[in-house]
C-alpha cells in the first residue's frame, strides 16, 4: 500500500461543468422520484453550493472520522474544499486559473489547461510501498477517496439520475432511493481506484447494504446520506503471517447543504506561498 498524493482528479469539471449540471428529467410524471429530482435541482439554482461533509469509516473495530466543507461558486469560477480528521487537513481550492493543494504543509499549484482539464495523475511511486498492512493507516489513507475529484466522479453531490433508480420511497420528508446495480458498481469501482493497481494491491469489493437518502425541506434538498459495507481483501504479501485476509469496512457519508438554493460566497486563502508545478507528477507526497 502507499499513501496516495492529493490529486484532484476531475476538479475542473467539478468547478465549471459537470458538478453543477443538473440532470434533465423528461417524462418523469408526478411520482416520488420527480419530486426528489426537482428538489435536488434547486440546490444549485443560484450557481453554486455550500456543503458540509462528515465521513465515518469502520473496520476491524476501529473507526476513523473526517469532517469537511465544499464550496463552489460557478458565477465567479471559485472553489474551496477541505477535509480533515482533527489532526491533519487537506485543502484544495481554485481561483479559475490555478488549482491549489495544501496537504501536510506541502503547498503546490498548477495552471488549468485551455481545455479546462487538469494534468495527468501522478505515476505510481514504488518507494512509497508499505509491505505490512495496518488497519489504522489504511483507514487514514482511504479517506483520500473523498478528495474533490473523487466526489465528482462518484457523483456524491449530484442528484441520482432516474436511469440509476429502481425504486423511490418517501417517509415524512426523507426520500430513500433504491439504486441500480450499475450505479452501485460505479460507486464501488471509484472507491477501489484509491488502491495501487498491481497484483499485490489491497482490493475493495462486494458493496452491500448500499443505502441512499435525501432530506427535503421547503421543497429543496437539504441533506443526503450514503451508507454501505464493503469487503477489503488483503493479500498475504501485506500480512505478517503471509496469509490472505479479509476485513469488513462500513462507511457513512453525510452531506448537509448550507442555505441550499442561495448564492455562495467563497473566500480563498492567500496564494503567495504555493509552488507552481507543471504536472501532478512533480508533486512529492
Amino acid at each position: 500500500m502507499r499513501k496516495k498524493s492529493s490529486a484532484i482528479g476531475n476538479v475542473v469539471k467539478v468547478l465549471f461543468v459537470s458538478l453543477l449540471c443538473v440532470v434533465v428529467l423528461a417524462g418523469c410524471g408526478g411520482n416520488k422520484y420527480s419530486s426528489y429530482a426537482s428538489a435536488y435541482n434547486k440546490v444549485t439554482a443560484a450557481g453554486g453550493f455550500d456543503a458540509d461533509l462528515k465521513v465515518s469509516l469502520t473496520m476491524d473495530g476501529q473507526t476513523s472520522s473526517y469532517t469537511g466543507n465544499f464550496k463552489v461558486d460557478t458565477v465567479n469560477n471559485l472553489m474551496y474544499y477541505e477535509m480533515g480528521d482533527g489532526n491533519d487537513k487537506t485543502i484544495q481550492f481554485s481561483d479559475g486559473s490555478y488549482v491549489y493543494t495544501d496537504q501536510g504543509g506541502k503547498k503546490v499549484k498548477y495552471a488549468l489547461t485551455s481545455e479546462g482539464t487538469e494534468p495527468a495523475e501522478p505515476q505510481k511511486d514504488d518507494s512509497m510501498e508499505t509491505p505490512e498492512f495496518n488497519t489504522s493507516e489504511f483507514l487514514q489513507d482511504y479517506s483520500s477517496f473523498l478528495e474533490a475529484g473523487s466526489i465528482r466522479e462518484m457523483g456524491l453531490l449530484d442528484p441520482i439520475p432516474q436511469s440509476g433508480v429502481t425504486k423511490t420511497t418517501k417517509s415524512g420528508n426523507v426520500y430513500t432511493l433504491q439504486i441500480s446495480d450499475a450505479v452501485v458498481e460505479h460507486f464501488l469501482n471509484t472507491m477501489a481506484k484509491n488502491q495501487v493497481d498491481d497484483g499485490d494491491a489491497v482490493q475493495v469489493s462486494d458493496l452491500q447494504n448500499f443505502t441512499y437518502t435525501a432530506t427535503v425541506e421547503n421543497d429543496i434538498v437539504t441533506a443526503v446520506t450514503y451508507t454501505g459495507t464493503t469487503t477489503v481483501n488483503v493479500p498475504g504479501s501485506h500480512m505478517s503471517d503471509g496469509q490472505d485476509a479479509s476485513y469488513t469496512m462500513d462507511f457513512n457519508i453525510a452531506v448537509n447543504y448550507n442555505n441550499p438554493g442561495s448564492a455562495v460566497s467563497v473566500s480563498l486563502p492567500d496564494q503567495s506561498e504555493y509552488e507552481e508545478v507543471s504536472s501532478l507528477n512533480n508533486v512529492k507526497p
